[in-house]
């Protein structure tokens, strides 16, 4: 095969491995960091043992996060955290975050520096991808999860890349959110499935971490592997005062190679809507705007960051929740939780009756904190919202922005913030 330049993925790949590699080609790269949540820690050490595996590969390189699962609501779940606490201890895990201390595994390992541009981290959960708001390639390991823990790695084919170019800005009152939700419909499934999503272009200049972890999230339902956004001084300034390794910026090479290459003007974006059952079955807001609603969460590794707070926070200052609905408001980490007490995020939420739960993945964890029962409504920033996703099969679930559901769970229908913050009549 004759030299050419490498996507962003490619490079990670071909460092770790040590060769210059190129989609499709058979890797086997150790990965940096393996990451885990509660659920499937609870039950990794019987798995580990069923194969006679006595150590991990490299202990100081596992990271286990208590966020789906953090408050222990019956006696089985606190069985299932003790289950996760003895594994953690019996195979000297590196890395683990118990309850209270650190909160969602998608984005604190960011905050704790543990994630830099560059790496590459495998995990238990298709959020992973998360990690490519820094410019990392996070990807999920699911089924061969022993084998990961095992060995460090499994076999895999390096992703092709799909380059999104970002445009223009988004209009006032629309979040990346809206952005994000919007790309589930346009992009067609065909074109991503398997492949990483790179973002880059002039857009992604006005977009914190925050947004980024956002756009990173979603492409996964609709088949992507991973997705990464191309670290810039963003990244830097973000992670100076976090991360003691040297930051390196990643940047596709001018003469990559990409399956296809789409260009996305953030100003032609509307406040969005996931319509029952699946996330890219999207629409305006405007589409179904006025229809009753029992039940709301902000939070989730897709739209539980400061900046999401504070924006779920603005439209419920000195407003009230409505008596027929239950708003749910999750921090995703501890580091966000006490940033919103500082700036009296929270004070705000209490004074409009908001309901705040500890900091992780909060209702989107299969409804265990704060279900939906049957034939209820709810509209959240959750990032599923197939039947039984938080508890009644028959209960019908909406996904918006945090601005949306803020807006939704003070008039008690699905409403456009816009009319509330005054930018529309």
């Amino acid at each position: 095969m004759s030299e050419r330049g490498f996507t962003i993925v490619e490079k990670i790949l071909s460092r770790v491995c040590k060769q210059n590699v190129y989609a499709s080609s058979l890797v086997f790269p150790e990965a940096e960091l393996v990451t885990m949540h509660d659920w499937y820690a609870a039950n990794a050490g019987a798995a580990l043992e069923a194969f006679g595996v006595e150590r991990m590969f490299d202990p100081s390189r596992v990271l286990i996060s208590t966020d789906h699962e953090p408050l222990a609501v019956s006696p089985g779940a606190a069985i299932r955290q003790q289950q996760v606490r003895n594994f953690a201890k019996k195979y000297n895990v590196g890395h683990f975050h118990d309850v209270g201390r650190s909160g969602l595994g998608h984005v604190f390992p960011v905050e704790a520096g543990l994630v830099r541009p560059g790496m590459f981290i495998a995990g238990y959960d298709t959020h992973v991808t998360n990690f490519g708001a820094v410019g990392a390639y996070g990807v999920a390991v699911l089924t061969e999860v022993t084998e990961l823990l095992a060995l460090g790695s499994v076999w895999q084919t390096v992703p092709e890349t799909v380059r999104i170019e970002l445009t223009g800005r988004m209009q006032k009152g629309v979040s990346i959110r809206d952005v994000a939700q919007r790309l589930l419909f346009t992009l067609d499934p065909e074109l991503v499935d398997d492949a990483v999503i790179e973002f880059g272009g002039a857009g992604t200049a006005g977009l914190g971490i925050d947004a980024r972890y956002t756009l990173c999230n979603t492409p996964t339902e609709i088949g992507a592997r991973s997705s990464i956004v191309e670290p810039d001084k963003i990244v830097t300034d973000y992670l100076a005062e976090r991360c003691s390794e040297p930051v390196d910026l990643l940047k596709a090479d001018t003469d990559a190679r990409y399956r296809a290459v789409v260009t996305v003007d953030l100003s032609t974006c509307e406040p969005q809507v996931s319509l029952p059952p699946r996330p890219e079955n999207v629409a305006d807001v405007s589409t179904v705007a006025g229809r009753e609603i029992d039940h709301a969460y902000i939070g989730s590794c897709a739209s539980g960051m400061l900046t999401d707070l504070r924006v779920a926070a603005e439209l419920l200052r000195g407003r009230q929740v409505n008596p027929r609905v239950r708003l749910f408001v999750t921090p995703v980490s501890q580091e966000v939780a006490r940033a919103a007490a500082q700036e009296g995020l929270m004070e705000v939420f209490i004074k409009a009756g908001a309901i705040i739960t500890q900091a992780g993945c909060g209702v989107c964890a299969g409804g265990r904190i704060g279900p939906v029962a049957p034939g209820e409504v709810s509209i959240g920033t959750g990032t599923r919202n197939d039947p039984g996703r938080l508890g009644a099969h028959d209960a019908t679930l909406y996904l918006a922005s945090p601005a949306t559901v803020a807006a939704s769970a003070i008039t008690g229908k699905i409403t456009d913030a816009r009319f509330l913050s005054g930018l529309v009549r």
